[in-house]
Order: C-alpha cells, then sequence, then structure tokens
C-alpha cells in the first residue's frame, strides 16, 4: 500500500472512531441564501463558509453541543437544540439582556 493509500486508511479510521465523526451542517445555499438576504449580507460561497465557521468557533457555543453529540447519530437532535440554546444565549449577551437564569437548558428531547 503506498503513503497516499495509508494515510487515507488512517484518516479515514480516526473519522469513525468512538465518539468521533463528521459534522454535517447541510442547510442548503438556497436556505442560507434567503436568510442572507433578509439581513442584507452577499450571497457567495466566502459568506456561507464563514457563517458555519462563525458556528463552530463562537467561545462557548458549540462545545456544549458537540459533547452531547459524540458522533452518534441518535444524539443530533439534542445537539441541535443545544446549539440553538447556545446561540440564543449569546444574542442576548450582545444584546445587553442576557441573566443567568436563561442558562437553564431546555428541556431536551
Amino acid at each position: 500500500m503506498n503513503t497516499y493509500a495509508q494515510e487515507l486508511r488512517a484518516t479515514a479510521q480516526a473519522m469513525v472512531a468512538p465518539g468521533k465523526g463528521i459534522l454535517a451542517m447541510d442547510e442548503s445555499n438556497g436556505t442560507c441564501n434567503k436568510r442572507f438576504e433578509k439581513l442584507g449580507i452577499p450571497t457567495t460561497e466566502e459568506r456561507r463558509r464563514a457563517y458555519r465557521e462563525l458556528i463552530l468557533t463562537t467561545p462557548n457555543l458549540s462545545p456544549p453541543a458537540l459533547e452531547r453529540w459524540r458522533g452518534h447519530d441518535a444524539n443530533v437532535s439534542v445537539a441541535q437544540q443545544l446549539l440553538y440554546h447556545r446561540t440564543k444565549l449569546n444574542s442576548a449577551a450582545s444584546s445587553g439582556q442576557y441573566t443567568s437564569e436563561m442558562e437553564k437548558a431546555p428541556a431536551l428531547v
């Protein structure tokens, strides 16, 4: 087996190791573009990529969701709910409306 094949095999095995996986942010370009158009944001690939990176790199936004997800399909819904909850908290904080009472996680299904 050549070096590239070995690297590909190692990468694939690392991606499917227990607790690992791929997080698909599968909102269509059309849906994302509609969201952007309402806000006057240019509907470019670069802007959509920046938006997705922002979601995953915002402090305290993605860690709780990723921790709950752990790469398991069965945990996707709960992880999405946590991500949404953290998004609402960050939004409240940036507008000066945050209270510690808001930290209580919603009932997760």
